[in-house]
């Protein structure tokens, strides 16, 4: 190992762990990623990733005869690692430094080094957690006449079953996001700062402004914070109690519905186990964590009972990787009384006397999901941060790494063909999307389902604030909220501010008319409003959904002809081979 490496090892701090960065999607066009997938399938390129090398907290050295060694080519020292149990990365200098390192390393930059998995052949490897196989430590048993799932995509594109709601002076419902903050006690736990061990919830520090993450963690542990982070340690280490404190306190004047939750259920990796487990059991983590993060923050007149409908964050399928226990936290609707989340992606009907509203749940973390080498601190699919071996297979999700970024886009494929038959034969007077990336993303699809499919409103998150884009052009006048700000994650907004929005949660109060927003922020102040209204169709809308309308019976119309068609000739192709067998016609078969 050469000295120079050596000496950067040392210069390195090793925090107590690491912050998941967020990004703000780019826009991706289907043509790009029909062209990325066909590059990654193609692809022969060695796993070997240049200028990397991987570090074991603490510089300890965790592996049995593993320390550093001499050996003549990368091939050599990656052969190591591919027969020394437990050896999860390899990193290789130029003056023959060797040095193997578990699964749970951490990967760092540094010049002059190449590193990479024990074999380059995707599959190969230890995977970082074995499935489990003890019993469920909670009761799992049929929900809405539906048995357990045995695999993530079993329920993809269900409609739960509709919900009536009896009459009332007012018909709300809540929306949060981004809340699920770090539990700091095992089984499972989650320690990012100093004092993150005493339970939780904790949030999880992040950057804010010119306060870069490592010194927010310092804010979060007591120690010396500068003015720059803009931190209220009254505030931001609570802020998901805070949050659900504000929440508490409106539910029982307005009594939601249903709660609207667009993901980040748990952070800083989601259920802090591996995917895999049998989708009729329940992990002790996963318990663990829905228990202190989720039933005994979440509780109380006004909110017990209430149904949660659910969809997945990038954090919660890791963040920057795909293996975490995402599924975990699709099997909890079988355990849960107020829990939803069936598959990725679903329907919910809701019918109150005098109107109808209809959610379809979506699942959007394809926009974190790039080509292997892509992207490395932002991508679900990227080799650097997922553990050799990993894989979701046993329970339906991606079978390797090389199969992740396809597995993300197919989904996404999947629910835009289904949520505009959704809303083509949609009898509800409002129709919805909520999903977990932030507005803006997908916007040109979002517009055709606005203008042509009659979508009235877009709930999301990612964003960690609280923001109403109210009729916004860039979505062709559709509106669009913002609820990020659920305490999970330091928020990039100031809490001190007045009327902040750096935390909060919504407030819908629906009629057959319209539908009214309210950002109430941490304080249960409204810190924001706007309405949308259902008014009749411009001309040209009406002309254009006509249009849509028409063409569709004239598919289906010709569809139904060409296989009349293809029926008769059979039936001729038959019937004409009967007389050259048998010198004879037979009978046409009756309808």
């Amino acid at each position: 190992m050469g000295a120079e490496a050596a000496a950067v090892e040392e210069e390195v701090p090793e925090p107590v762990s690491y912050a998941l960065p967020c990004t703000e999607p780019s826009e991706l066009s289907m043509e790009e990623v029909n062209a990325m997938e066909e590059e990654q399938s193609n692809q022969s390129e060695s796993c070997i990733t240049s200028n990397v090398y991987w570090r074991e907290k603490n510089n300890a050295i965790n592996m049995r005869g593993a320390h550093r060694t001499v050996q003549g080519s990368m091939e050599a020292c990656q052969a190591l690692c591919a027969k020394t149990k437990g050896c999860g990365h390899f990193s290789f200098w130029s003056d023959g430094g060797c040095l193997l390192t578990s699964t749970t390393a951490r990967a760092m930059q540094h010049g002059g080094v190449v590193s990479g998995p024990p074999s380059c052949s995707g599959g190969a490897g230890e995977a970082e957690e074995p499935a489990y196989m003890g019993p469920s430590v909670m009761r799992v048993q049929k929900r809405a006449g539906l048995a357990p799932p045995s695999t993530v995509q079993q329920y993809n594109g269900v409609t739960w079953p509709t919900m009536k709601v009896g009459h009332k002076q007012e018909y709300h419902m809540f929306a949060i996001g981004d809340w699920g903050s770090l539990v700091g006690t095992n089984p499972g736990r989650m320690i990012q700062y100093a004092g993150g061990h005493l339970g939780g919830p904790h949030t999880m520090a992040r950057w804010r402004g010119a306060c870069n993450t490592d010194t927010m963690m310092d804010c979060m542990a007591g120690k010396e914070c500068p003015d720059t982070c803009h931190f209220d340690a009254d505030v931001d280490p609570k802020a998901q109690v805070r949050v659900a404190d504000a929440l508490k306190k409106r539910a029982p004047s307005s009594k939601p519905d249903v709660i609207l939750n667009v993901g980040d259920n748990f952070y800083w990796g989601g259920v802090n186990t591996n995917c895999g487990t049998p989708m009729d059991k329940i992990h002790p983590v996963t318990a663990h964590q829905f228990t202190e993060i989720f039933e005994r923050v979440y509780h109380g007149p006004g909110i017990d009972g209430v149904p949660w409908l659910s969809v997945l964050g990038n954090h919660d399928y890791g963040g920057f990787q795909f293996n975490k226990g995402w599924d975990q936290q699709i099997a909890y609707t079988w355990a849960s009384n107020r829990w939803v989340m069936p598959g990725q992606y679903f329907m919910q009907r809701v019918e109150y006397p005098e109107f109808s509203v209809e959610m379809y749940m979506l699942d959007t973390n394809m926009m974190d999901s790039h080509p292997k080498h892509a992207d490395p601190k932002h991508n679900i699919c990227g080799e650097m941060n997922n553990p050799p071996g990993a894989s979701c297979s046993a329970t339906g999700g991606p079978k390797d790494l090389d199969d992740c970024f396809k597995f993300m886009w197919d989904v996404w494929r999947a629910e835009q063909k289904w949520v505009e038959e959704k809303l083509e034969k949609s009898t509800a007077d409002w129709q919805m999307v909520v999903t977990h990336f932030q507005c803006g993303h997908q916007a040109e699809w979002y517009k055709k389902l606005h203008k042509k499919l009659g979508l009235d409103l877009l709930v999301t998150g990612h964003t960690h604030t609280q923001a109403i884009f109210d009729k916004w052009k860039v979505l062709d006048g559709l509106t669009c909220f913002i609820t990020g700000g659920g305490g999970g994650i330091t928020s990039e907004n100031p809490p001190e501010v007045p009327r902040s929005t750096a935390y909060g949660f919504f407030d819908l109060t629906l009629s057959k008319d319209e539908i009214k927003l309210e950002s109430v922020n941490f304080k249960g102040e409204v810190v924001g409003t706007a309405t949308v209204k259902k008014g009749p169709l411009t001309e040209e809308e009406l002309q254009e959904r006509n249009r849509q309308r028409s063409r569709q019976k004239v598919l289906a119309k010709r569809a139904a002809e060409k296989k009349e068609r293809l029926e008769e000739q059979v039936h001729l192709h038959v019937l004409t081979l009967h007389v050259i067998i048998n010198g004879h016609f037979m009978p046409k078969p009756a309808n």
